[in-house]
This record gives C-alpha cells, sequence and structure tokens, in this order.
C-alpha cells in the first residue's frame, strides 16, 4: 500500500481537538434540531480489489478524513479499481428511534454504497455535496454499517483540482469520507426543509412539512421582535431592522415549531445587486477587496481538524481589510458558510468543474494570446459530464441558498469543463435571479454573464484593461509566491507567479501591486481577487503559509492601504 510522501509537514504539529468524534459539533447551523447523533470517529477500513464485504480489516480510519490525509491515521491513497470499505457496529437509544431515520454523509468522494444491517440502500454519486438517506426500516438498538466507496476519479464527476500525481496548481487527491456523518430521528410530520429569502425589512419562509400549524419565533440578540403562527410563503414583515454587512454581520435567530419537529435556523435582511455593472450592497456601492481561498489543510486536506480552524482564517483576512472570498473549486463544509454568515464575510462560490483538462487549450493559449475567442457550443460533449455538471450546480444554489454571505457564483473558471455558457448562465440564473453569477471566469467568454471577468498574472492591470470600455472584475490576480522552507509542504518544488525571497520584497511588491494596479483602477474596477489566502502543497503564493502558522504580510503600511481601497 502506496504511502503519501511529499508532505515536509510533521503529523505531531496538528492536534485534533476531539480524537474520539472530531467535528462533532451539529453539522448544519442552518437546519439544526435536537435528534443528532455523530457517526465521526473511528471506523475499521478495509482496502480491496472488490466490494464485497468483510470483516478481515486492515485497521482503524479517523472519520471525517479522507483516506489520504493525516488525520485519517492511514494516510495513502486509494488506485483504480480499489474499493474503500468502511464498518462501524454503534449502539441506539430506544428513545432515539422515531418514526423515520436519517443518515446524513455530508461529503463523500466520488459515489458509494451503504449497508445498513444487511440491508443495501442504493449506489450513490454525491457530486460534491451532502447525501441525505432514510433508513428507517432498518435501524434498531444494535446496528452494523458499511460504506463501499470507489473513487477512481472519474472524469464526468465534477473532481476540482484532485490528481493522483499531485503538481503545482493540481492537488493530492480526496478519496472517501472527508465530511461529518450523522443521524438523526424525527416524527411524522416533521419539519423537511425550509428555504429563507429575505429584503431589507422583511423574511419569507417556504416550509416544506406534512403539518404546516407552525409556530414562528425570530429573535434579534435574544430579544423576541416576531412570534406568530406560519403563513407559508408569505412575507413578514420586521419592525425591528438590522441589516447584515462585512462590518455589521446581524443575525436574527429563528424557532419553527409544529407538535412533531422543532427546528433552529437565522436569516440575515440584506440585498445585493448589480447598477451599472458595479456592485451594491443594501443599496450602497461596493468594491470586492477578495482572495481565492482553495479550502486545503495539510492534515486533513478538504477537511479542518476544528472548525476554529475556518474562523481563524476568516477573522485574519478580515484584519487584512479582506471582504470576499472567492470560494475556489470545491464545496465547503456547511460550517465554514455558517461562520461567514455569523463573522461578515462575502462569498463568491464557484462550481466544480469537471471533464478533461488541456493545458494547452485551457491555459497556454489563453495566457499567450490574451483576448482569443472560442466558441464553447461543441466543447465537452459527453452527455453524462454534462448531466452531472448541471445536476451539481443546481445543487449547490439550493444547498447554499439560506446563507446570507453567498452573494454569487463562478459557473466555469478558466474553461475548464467549460461548455455552452451562455445557456449555463440562462439556467441558472433563472434559479437565482437575485444572485451574481460569473460565467467565465478568466477567459473565453460569451456573451452572458453579471461580470466583466478577467484572470491578470503575467501582465499590468493597467495595460491589460484600458481598452475595456465597462467596469472590470479582476477575478484572479498576483500568485507571488514566498516560500518559508519550514513551513512548507514540498521542499524540492515551488509553484507560484514572482518568486521573492524575503519577507520584505514580498510585502513591497504586494503593496507596489495594490497601489499602482488596483487602488489606480478604483472607479473602473469591480472588485479584485488575490491569489490566495494561503499556500497549498507545491504553491506557496499564500497570505499565510500552508499551516497557517506564519502570516507573510502584515505591516500597518499594508493594512492602511487594503483600507483605503475599501473605502
Amino acid at each position: 500500500m502506496s504511502k503519501l510522501i511529499n508532505n515536509n509537514l510533521k503529523t505531531e504539529e496538528y492536534k485534533l481537538l476531539n480524537k474520539e468524534c472530531p467535528l462533532s459539533e451539529y453539522p448544519n447551523m442552518q437546519f439544526k434540531r435536537e435528534s443528532y447523533l455523530s457517526l465521526n470517529g473511528e471506523w475499521n477500513y478495509l482496502i480491496s480489489k472488490n466490494d464485497v464485504l468483510s470483516r478481515n480489516f486492515d485497521g482503524k480510519i479517523l472519520v471525517p478524513y479522507c483516506l489520504e490525509s493525516q488525520n485519517s491515521n492511514v494516510s495513502r491513497s486509494l488506485k483504480n479499481g480499489e474499493y474503500l470499505i468502511y464498518h462501524k457496529i454503534f449502539k441506539l437509544n430506544k428513545d432515539f428511534i422515531k418514526d423515520i431515520t436519517y443518515i446524513n454523509l455530508m461529503g463523500v468522494d466520488q459515489e458509494f454504497d451503504l449497508y445498513i444491517n444487511n440491508d443495501k440502500y442504493g449506489h450513490y454519486i454525491p457530486l460534491g455535496l451532502p447525501t441525505k438517506i432514510d433508513i428507517s426500516k432498518s435501524i434498531k438498538e444494535d446496528n452494523e454499517i458499511y460504506i463501499v466507496v470507489k473513487d477512481d476519479l472519474k472524469l464526468t464527476i465534477p473532481y476540482g483540482k484532485q490528481v493522483r500525481k499531485q503538481h503545482g496548481m493540481w492537488y493530492t487527491s480526496v478519496s472517501g469520507i472527508y465530511y461529518p456523518i450523522y443521524l438523526e430521528s424525527v416524527a411524522k410530520g416533521y419539519i423537511k426543509n425550509i428555504k429563507i429569502d429575505t429584503t431589507l425589512d422583511s423574511v419569507t419562509f417556504d416550509v416544506e412539512s406534512d403539518d404546516l400549524n407552525i409556530d414562528v419565533i425570530i429573535k434579534y440578540q435574544n430579544k423576541i421582535v416576531y412570534n406568530d403562527k406560519l403563513v407559508n410563503k408569505q412575507a413578514i414583515k420586521l419592525n425591528e431592522i438590522h441589516l447584515w454587512d462585512v462590518d455589521n454581520p446581524n443575525l436574527y435567530d429563528v424557532e419553527l415549531i409544529n407538535s412533531n419537529d422543532k427546528i433552529e435556523t437565522y436569516f440575515a435582511l440584506r440585498k445585493v445587486e448589480m447598477i451599472n455593472g458595479f456592485i451594491y450592497l443594501n443599496n450602497k456601492k461596493i468594491f470586492l477587496n477578495g482572495v481565492l481561498d482553495q479550502g486545503y489543510y495539510p492534515e486533513g486536506i478538504y477537511t479542518v481538524s476544528d472548525y476554529s480552524s475556518y474562523s481563524k482564517d476568516i477573522e485574519t483576512l478580515k484584519r487584512l481589510g479582506i471582504n470576499c472570498i472567492r470560494k475556489h473549486i470545491k464545496i465547503e463544509a456547511d460550517y465554514f458558510y455558517y461562520l461567514c454568515d455569523k463573522l461578515g464575510m462575502l462569498v463568491l462560490q464557484d462550481f466544480v468543474n469537471n471533464g478533461k483538462y488541456s493545458f494547452l487549450r485551457d491555459t497556454a493559449l489563453p495566457t499567450v494570446l490574451y483576448d482569443i475567442r472560442l466558441k464553447d457550443k461543441n466543447r465537452h460533449k459527453n452527455k453524462e459530464q454534462r448531466a452531472n455538471f448541471i445536476k451539481h450546480g443546481e445543487g449547490v444554489l439550493k444547498y447554499l441558498h439560506n446563507h446570507p454571505c453567498v452573494i454569487g457564483y463562478t459557473i466555469f473558471n478558466e474553461a475548464w469543463g467549460q461548455f455552452e455558457a451562455d445557456k449555463m448562465y440562462e439556467h441558472f440564473k433563472s434559479l437565482e435571479p437575485n444572485y451574481l453569477f460569473d460565467a467565465t471566469s478568466g477567459w473565453f467568454k460569451q456573451t452572458k454573464s453579471d461580470f466583466e471577468s478577467h484572470h491578470i498574472y503575467f501582465k499590468d492591470i493597467n495595460l491589460r484593461i484600458k481598452n475595456i470600455d465597462k467596469p472590470v472584475f479582476i477575478s484572479e490576480f498576483g500568485g507571488y509566491s514566498y516560500k518559508i522552507d519550514e513551513h512548507s509542504f514540498n521542499l524540492s518544488k515551488t509553484y507560484g507567479y514572482r518568486l521573492l525571497k524575503t519577507k520584505e520584497e514580498y510585502e513591497r511588491d504586494l503593496i507596489d501591486l495594490y497601489k499602482n494596479q488596483i487602488l489606480k483602477n478604483k472607479d473602473r474596477l469591480v472588485g479584485c481577487i488575490f491569489t490566495q489566502t494561503s499556500d497549498v502543497e507545491d504553491e506557496t503564493n499564500g497570505f499565510m503559509t500552508y499551516d497557517r502558522k506564519v502570516l507573510k504580510v502584515d505591516s500597518l503600511d499594508f493594512i492602511k492601504l487594503m483600507k483605503e481601497i475599501n473605502e
């Protein structure tokens, strides 16, 4: 069994706060109920050439960390054709089990079968999103569960930046369970789903339940501001108005209660729109001063050791003057978006690419011939790939709809998997008309998008945009590399777009970049997204090192400049 060998960062540097049940907090703060049992923790595992269930295991794996990660306590890759078989025996209190029991798998890559007490539940391809399965017919006090995972890195399934052999801007693959797994058990007439829509003074709840005799209690900072019966899909006017923005992330807490169930959730009053090519939040023009955020962590790869890692990243970025995260080519755990809601950080969410990547066509050609236009109607014609991408995008919109931090989406990034971008823009915009969509981030733009979106790494931004007669969104720029060996993943390889040797050089060039290319064009830019929050594996172009132990830029001059840009 091949071990991963590239990681220079030492395992013992990372401490799991709860080794028996890591990430035990309720995983979905937008839809919280009392019935909850985490299945995170140690499982048996077996890597096999077939999917036959067995009691002969290779050892223990710590869930919810992918097979390849240090935190899993396995740290090896899964080969094509291999199966990763999880096994666990667990006991439930009799009073936990009600009419309907669900198992929630928040993240599994790429496809899996589920067995509960010898009953098989179908074949699932999550497409990077949570999977909820009714296991009522099988559940009892004493239970045995198998989850059989296959991850051949199929290109028809959204895979993001995963490759078998990491290099450059392509990262270690992620196999198996990588986000929390938990049970909930509910009575008939339970609340199945809630869709929340807001204006600047009202909220509308679209509740799915067989019992809509529901009491609604709305609180602001523990003070009740509304208490009445639900009128489903009807706007509730609020007398006490507290808008949400990055400086004042005001949230209203909500309880929805019927005779069978009680759900805790929250919402915020905020409005996002584009006027004459610029972005307005709550009727005020804003500049998206953002970073690209890959969401990778050396000890867990896709998964944090503790949710405080999310909050520390967000708070560090806010101190630097960053007001927006472009979550890049990865769907994050729900808790990340909850903390962005709570702490006040705007999010532009990328859809995750599938399809074959071509370095020559997708990267080299548009980098050299920047303004080249190529039609995409006949690109990536595989029907399964297209169907999976559309289903994934629809799922992402539904998954994130209630989070006030999320203001927009990237459909295609740098032509990866791109097909019929105009049709995709029309489709997704029709589903979420009150959100912003960057149809083709970088290049190969078609005719429809909310942004004039450009990636500018190797040219002066002043020269690149001087002939563009509309507001421009620099959706990626920078990529300056400053490597600190003792905090780097790979000592032998370095990836970045300008290599700098000292902290002084790094800060000097960053200040020059923002001052002379961003601030100088403040009246022409919608926003800018710097690459990136932290180093990731071979990439050493982050504000922070990969282990988050060193903040490379922290001078008062830089923070003052960022404040000036924001204002």
